[in-house]
């Protein structure tokens, strides 16, 4: 929160740019031998979100909780740029969860070899 006090436009911008690429997991480039990188992520994914350990839903979920927590619509002082920044990061979690509903989960996944 506090880099938002000290340069607010930077960090908006920063967090913009977060989003739009996406917070991708780290085990996203788990990868089981003879398949091509990120398989295996998409199959824990998939499974994950059929189990409802963790959904679309919760990812819209946090990036919610860090438009709380850092006050995002009251931050002041932004520049232009930062300020169209804001409006995408306030409007991006209503537009995800529409996104989210409309996703289609796999009824089963390929089962991971070093799962038994």
């Amino acid at each position: 929160k506090r880099i938002f006090e000290v340069d607010p436009s930077e960090m908006m911008l920063a967090f913009q740019y977060m989003l739009k690429l996406k917070i991708v997991m780290p085990a996203h480039f788990l990868r089981e031998s003879g398949e091509p990188i990120g398989r295996a992520f998409e199959i824990f994914s998939d499974s994950a979100q059929r189990l409802g350990v963790y959904t679309a839903f919760d990812y819209v979920d946090i990036i919610r909780k860090l438009i709380k927590m850092w006050g995002i619509d009251k931050i002041t002082k932004l520049t232009e740029e930062a300020e169209r920044a804001r409006d995408y990061i306030m409007k991006l979690p209503e537009r995800l969860d529409k996104i989210s509903e409309r996703i289609a989960i796999p009824e089963s996944s390929p089962r991971l070899k070093w799962v038994y």
